[in-house]
């Protein structure tokens, strides 16, 4: 996994460029190399084997890839409704342009894509003397190379992640992965919905989230075994005063009415705080900011001051190492501690928290469309009428993401069977469909040609 391959130092930290410059994203990249392979191989095809204008094969690969990539995301957004709490007309638009956020589903790309291809024949194919089932095959291997190189940037982005694997397959090549934890889209589930492992390997010491006026910052509890913290020397009972360079910062959150927290806020920035405000993903039911301490015994005065002045509003100490886990910035894996151990400052070795063996079915994706495309090529020859290549890639795809869906973690919404289940059963009998139709309408290209009858011989 991989979210950010490299940043370009261009821009730094202006406007909303972040501090290491643009970033260049895995998922992205790999679709840019997709749309440039897929487009030079579909030209090729199309022009060699359906007669089509290379510049009109690429005009209808850009209708697919736009069309397919609407409707991949928009499923997702239906399918994940509940990832999308703003049902505002400007939030859900806006929504639809983070794919970085969860991400994309292929069948909401193939249906994307037939329609695309529909409006394409409307509006231009047509005018060409052209056979849709000939395309049809040219396209098919394409197709397949495009689901390779896609699942590629999923792996990297660490979206579609499969269940977790069992402790025998860990030894066979990619029978299990571990996904660097904290930017993982997995987190949510393996840490909060199943309880199977803390976002840091390690967990903490409760807090008394009403006693701001003791230190808030994070005590160590209890360290994974050979987890990355262990091995980066971190033990029980160690306070975090250091993340990743900088001081762990006292942070007091301040909840109640605009104007009573608000005093309360302002109050605080004059005894040494500086305001933090919530970030869009963070939620909050009511008026409220953070402020933080750089110092604890800043805070400490600020809170004996501030105590008797802050009736009817609420105030929580946390520190920024329970926010930044909160919110953690996509792309960076390492978390590098500073400990306070037996009154002394200790820097230990940043180390990246890894998700449990998980089943890396992206990559079984790739692998099988891999096989699906040498099996395309091969059988083209032997064919028994045009469309069939595309036949045979609907139904290997759909087979392939019945059982892939199997290994993933996924809601299911009839029958057991999940969203993209139900998708592969309906592309599979679409597939049936069209070869029996085919096998109606057009000539056997198995069968022998006709014997000259002796009048002509």
């Amino acid at each position: 996994m991989q979210q950010v391959l490299f940043n370009i130092p261009f821009l730094k930290g202006w406007w909303i460029f972040p501090p290491d410059g643009i970033p260049i994203y895995g998922f992205g990249a790999m679709l840019f190399v997709t749309f440039i392979l897929c487009t030079m191989w579909a030209t090729r095809r199309g022009k060699a084997m359906a007669g089509l204008p290379g510049e009109k094969v690429q005009d209808m690969v850009i209708w697919l890839f736009v069309s397919g990539i609407i409707g991949a995301r928009v499923l997702y957004m239906i399918q994940y409704a509940n990832q999308f709490p703003d049902k505002s007309i400007g939030a859900l638009v806006g929504a639809f342009f983070q794919i970085w956020k969860g991400g994309i589903i292929f069948y909401g790309s193939a249906l994307g894509g037939v329609i695309g291809y529909a409006l394409f024949y409307k509006f231009v194919l047509r005018k060409f003397n052209v056979s849709g089932w000939q395309l049809a095959d040219a396209m098919a291997p394409v197709l397949a190379l495009g689901l390779a190189i896609g699942r590629i940037g999923c792996y990297l982005n660490g979206c579609c992640w499969g269940q977790v694997a069992v402790e025998e397959v860990s030894p066979v090549p990619l029978g299990s992965a571990h996904f660097p934890l904290l930017p993982a889209h997995c987190r949510d589930d393996m840490v909060r919905g199943y309880g199977l492992q803390s976002s840091t390997g390690f967990t903490i010491a409760p807090r008394d989230r009403g006693a701001v006026a003791s230190d808030p910052r994070t005590v160590v509890q209890y360290v994974e075994k050979d987890s990355p913290a262990e091995k980066a020397g971190l033990k029980p009972g160690d306070r975090i005063v250091g993340v990743n360079g900088k001081p762990n910062l006292v942070i007091v959150e301040v909840y109640g009415s605009e104007e009573k927290a608000g005093r309360v806020i302002a109050e605080l920035k004059k005894l040494g705080g500086q305001e933090r405000p919530f970030t869009e993903n963070q939620s909050r039911i009511e008026f409220g900011s953070r402020v933080g301490f750089e110092k604890i015994a800043d805070y400490m005065q600020a809170m004996e001051i501030v105590g008797h002045t802050s009736e009817g509003v609420t105030l929580i100490g946390s520190d920024e190492l329970s926010e930044l886990v909160r919110d953690w910035p996509r792309g960076q894996h390492d978390l590098a501690l500073t400990v306070l151990r037996d009154d002394k400052e200790i820097a230990l070795a940043p180390f990246a928290p890894r998700t449990v063996s998980l089943y890396p079915t992206q990559l079984y994706e790739t692998v099988s469309m891999i096989l699906l495309i040498l099996l395309l090529l091969s059988y083209y020859q032997f064919r028994r009428h045009d469309g069939q290549l595309m036949v045979l890639c609907m139904m290997g795809y759909s087979i392939h993401r019945f059982i892939d869906e199997s290994l993933r973690i996924e809601p299911t919404i009839g029958l057991g069977l999940t969203l993209s289940q139900w998708g592969s059963v309906v592309i599979f009998a679409a597939a049936v469909g069209i070869e029996l139709y085919l096998r109606r309408v057009m000539a056997s290209r198995w069968a022998a040609p006709p014997r000259p009858s002796p009048a002509t011989a």
